[in-house]
């Protein structure tokens, strides 16, 4: 059985301003429960129904939390509905501690790409380019102040995992142009007015890639100090793309290598 105060964690954690005092995030689903398992990440509480073991899949993960030593919770499907932030759970929820990342930390490699988000709006957008950094292996993310919550539920979501692989601090641009300008980066906004990057052919050995606000785009501060503004190039009818295709598109040519 879940307690009453498990319960209120997690109703709480639906909130930026709770999640930011707990330290700690809310994830659901199968796979996401199954990222966090190989990511080796803290978890403090993990709420299973009976739901979960109708698939061998789910049955599969139920033994693996059950080995984990983490706290567990039963409770029926109807009450796990009532704590879930998505219509249809899969089952399983989990509430895991977060991470405090800091750039400083990070130490890049002879080549290295971080991608910059400059105030993103949408959590979907913000989940889906982590998914696609992580799967280009791009070293860091950043999101600074005025983007939404990276441990947003649907961020979370729309990363599918990789939100516990790849590290995204959250930092003031002033530190992060610091930081890029002293470790040779070069930075690069994308901007629909900018250089349009060919398919192939595209060498940056260590580059940030600042990706602005869906309707309004890059903040002033960002736009000086950067060194050039790119673009996907657009042979259709279409005059501008969603932020995270645009942002996929984008890291895929800049780290395509030479033609």
């Amino acid at each position: 059985m879940i307690s009453r105060s498990q319960a209120k964690l997690i109703r709480r954690l639906r909130s930026r301003k709770r999640r930011d005092q707990e330290d700690a995030f809310l994830l659901e689903g199968v796979r996401l429960v199954e990222e966090l398992l190989v990511s080796g990440w803290p978890v403090e509480l993990a709420i299973t129904a009976p739901a979960l073991a109708g698939t061998p899949r789910g049955r599969e993960l139920l033994e693996a939390i059950k080995a984990t030593g983490w706290t567990q919770a039963e409770v029926s499907d109807a009450e796990l509905e009532r704590l879930a932030d998505t219509a249809t759970p899969q089952g399983v929820l989990a509430v895991a501690r977060r991470r405090r990342w800091r750039l400083a930390d990070f130490e890049p490699q002879e080549r290295a790409a971080l991608l910059v988000f400059d105030r993103l709006a949408d959590p979907g957008n913000l989940g889906t380019l982590v998914r696609a950094a992580h799967a280009l292996r791009v070293a860091w993310a950043v999101a600074l102040p005025g983007t939404v919550d990276p441990w947003n539920p649907k961020a979370v979501r729309a990363s599918a995992g990789s939100l516990f692989h790849l590290p995204v601090s959250q930092e003031p641009w002033p530190e992060v142009v610091t930081w890029l300008r002293q470790r040779g980066f070069a930075i690069l906004c994308a901007d629909p007015g900018g250089e349009p990057l060919p398919r192939r052919g595209v060498q940056e050995e260590r580059f940030a890639l600042v990706l602005g606000n869906e309707p309004s785009g890059l903040s002033e501060q960002v736009r000086r100090d950067s060194d050039r503004r790119v673009a996907v190039e657009l042979p259709g009818d279409m005059d501008s793309l969603n932020v995270a295709i645009a942002g996929a598109l984008l890291l895929d040519r800049l780290l395509a290598g030479p033609a």
